[in-house]
């Protein structure tokens, strides 16, 4: 399990309003059935997401979550900046310090 894909898929659907399995899956280079297993992982955490088929369906990370309300201590944001640094992924990588680094 990558706990960075998990964390970037996060990120995205808090910015995004609504995204495919198949955007995900590319953005994050593994397959659809990976985005499916790790949306699963998000959602056995209480993570509400919402899945729509057919037509303008997609992945939408429900309302009630906004990731720009979390709050870390400063140990924590020390914690997340260094796990950052196994991130493979430069801009990926870069992203997410830069949001740390705002909160």
């Amino acid at each position: 399990m990558h706990l960075d894909i998990i964390f970037g898929i996060l990120l995205t659907l808090n910015r995004q309003k609504q995204c495919t399995a198949k955007y995900l899956a590319n953005k994050f280079e593994i397959s659809v059935r990976t985005v499916y297993r790790y949306l699963s992982i998000l959602d056995s955490n209480n993570i509400p997401i919402t899945t729509k088929r057919g037509k303008n369906g997609g992945i939408i990370l429900n309302n009630c979550v906004k990731m720009n309300n979390l709050f870390f201590t400063a140990a924590e944001k020390v914690a997340l900046l260094n796990m950052t640094h196994t991130i493979q992924s430069l801009n990926l990588r870069q992203s997410i310090q830069t949001k740390l680094l705002n909160m």
